[in-house]
């Protein structure tokens, strides 16, 4: 359960909290664990909070270098442009509010701050959120997904991943064609192990109600084959990522029912090069866009043990604790078939970037919380901003389980991609295309 949505402004917690920043500035080693935890009372979920109680995460909590950028520059100022261009309907979807239908392209968030006496503040806060997401732009990503149990990692799985976006993008990017009025599409290959190598997952999400359209190339039937959308909530090859987690929350905004539940002040998880060293490593490529290369290294505590700490914990080394003020919003699936029965969202404000997502079962029981690793934005070759972690990563903790899955970039080497905002041809996202990468 979320605590202490509204920040009380508590004077000794304040001075107790810069006294605990100080110290990371000046001395290594933890700031929040067992000793520490109740000075940040109200700043995390109940269920992260017990993680340092117990010892098993240890972070520091620091504050940003001087002049952190934390998003597009580009996107903060479209913010201004955009207010009172944009409605949403009763379904959920953004439409302009003089004629109801829905705008061709949008750039920047498309609603000002919430107003809490707007019933539909939650699922407009939750569309800000999606279209910061765009600024990635088309993407190619070799990404490892690791199976992690209190005795160390159970299973790893890489995928190859491809994106490629059809709104959201600045005015001086290409904008594609779109007849079919799709918002983005996925290509996902799984590389290995072997028993699943060969698989392949296309998907497209449309800008309208249209539910996705998903297809599946399964190697033993040879065949391509269209997949239920309904399933997006379920494990990921049977981890405990979903399809709806992305890189923080990518479920259907017209398949949820949203509340805006408060303001707040969390300690979210960050990249300690990139947010407290100023540290990035972002190269051009070949026929434009950008390759972020990650510092090498372990992440978590199963590639570097440290005592107490639990196998999946992302490493104090690497990682620290920020504070940032956001939104929480309540989500609450219209499918009753779908596994969690309510998610609270925390979207820090201004970036509109996700720092905690709890997911509750039906009955009100804590599931499963994901975590993305957040870091900088910095400005690169010929002006333009591209974000920035030199550990990057997201984290799906099962707490019914006692159990988590990661994912990160599959090596530490220039040569593997993590490109974005690259030119990416239509025609990767067909069937044909899957016929052919599939094994």
């Amino acid at each position: 359960m979320f605590l202490g949505f509204r920040w009380p402004g508590c004077a000794v917690l304040a001075l107790a909290l810069a006294s605990v920043a100080r110290g990371a500035e000046s001395a290594a080693g933890p700031a929040l664990g067992p000793e520490t935890v109740q000075q940040a009372a109200g700043l995390l979920p109940e269920e992260i909070a017990a993680r340092y109680q117990k010892g098993e995460f240890r972070h520091e909590v620091v504050p940003p270098l001087p002049g952190t950028q934390w998003t597009d520059p580009a996107f903060e100022a479209a913010a201004a442009v955009n207010r009172g261009r944009y409605a949403v309907d009763d379904a959920g979807t953004i439409v302009d509010p003089a004629t109801g239908t829905q705008p061709r392209y949008i750039f920047g968030p498309p609603f000002p701050p919430p107003d809490p006496a707007d019933p539909q503040a939650g699922v407009k806060l939750i569309w800000n959120y999606f279209y910061q997401s765009y600024l990635l732009g088309d993407n190619h990503n070799l990404v490892g997904l690791t199976w992690i149990g209190r005795q160390g990692v159970d299973r790893q799985v890489t995928n190859e991943v491809w994106q490629k976006y059809y709104d959201g993008q600045p005015a001086d990017r290409p904008r594609p064609d779109n007849p079919n009025n799709v918002l983005f599409q996925q290509l996902v290959e799984t590389r290995s192990p072997a028993d699943l190598q060969g698989t392949v997952a296309l998907t497209w999400r449309y800008r309208d109600t249209k539910r996705d359209s998903t297809w599946a190339y399964v190697p033993a039937v040879r065949r391509v084959r269209a997949v239920s959308p309904t399933n997006r909530s379920d494990g990921f090859l049977g981890s405990d990522m979903s399809q709806d987690d992305g890189v923080y929350f990518d479920g259907k905004p017209e398949d949820f029912v949203w509340r805006y539940v408060g303001d707040a002040e969390m300690l979210c998880l960050y990249d300690r090069g990139a947010i407290a060293e100023g540290q990035h490593d972002i190269r051009p490529v070949a026929g434009g866009g950008w390759r972020d290369v990650s510092a090498p290294g372990p992440r978590f505590a199963w590639e570097a043990p440290e005592e107490g700490l639990v196998p999946w914990a992302p490493l104090p080394a690497r990682t620290v604790l920020v504070k940032r003020p956001v939104h929480v919003v309540e989500a609450v699936p219209r499918d009753g078939y779908y596994l969690y029965g309510r998610l609270i969202l925390r979207l820090e404000k201004g970036t509109y970037v996700g720092c905690y997502n709890s997911k509750f079962d039906w009955k009100g029981a804590l599931l499963n919380t994901y975590t993305p690793l957040r870091g900088a934005w910095f400005r690169v070759g010929d002006g333009s901003w591209r974000p920035y972690t030199a550990a990057g990563f997201t984290l799906s903790q099962n707490f019914k389980l006692d159990r988590a899955t990661a994912s990160h970039p599959y090596a530490d080497a220039p040569t593997i991609p993590s490109d974005s905002l690259i030119p990416l041809d239509a025609s990767l996202f067909d069937f044909q295309s899957m016929v052919q990468r599939g094994r």
